[in-house]
């Protein structure tokens, strides 16, 4: 990643760690504590200043209760088609969404083996 590039990344991250962290009413000192790191590595996170471990971002995304995409990424648009079967599916019972994940899945299979629309 070019450098530059890498800085910007960087900062949103931290941004997106500060916003989480804040919204959830922690201090730098309760994350850091969580996270078992000092609190000047939390603020130089937040600031785009360092490029944390793997490890830590995973535990990171947990203690803010936000995903991996979300702190890489922020938050991506979702798909409307996406939105209206989840909607869908969450008023089903855990059996029909299981039954309907299948049914699903089977289709977009026979899908894939017809090949492209031309």
């Amino acid at each position: 990643m070019e450098e530059q590039r890498k800085k910007e990344w960087l900062a949103q991250v931290g941004e997106r760690v500060w916003k989480c962290r804040t919204g959830l009413g922690l201090s730098r000192e309760k994350l850091a504590e969580r996270l078992d790191i000092s609190p000047q590595y939390v603020s130089d996170i937040e600031q785009g200043k360092k490029c944390m471990s793997m490890a830590i971002f995973v535990e990171l995304s947990q203690v803010l209760e936000v995903s991996l995409e979300y702190l890489a990424h922020g938050a991506l648009p979702k798909d409307p088609a996406v939105e209206r079967l989840e909607r869908h599916l969450s008023q089903t019972t855990p059996l029909d969404r299981e039954l309907a994940a299948r049914m699903l899945l089977l289709a977009l299979k026979a899908a894939e083996a017809l090949g492209p629309e031309e």
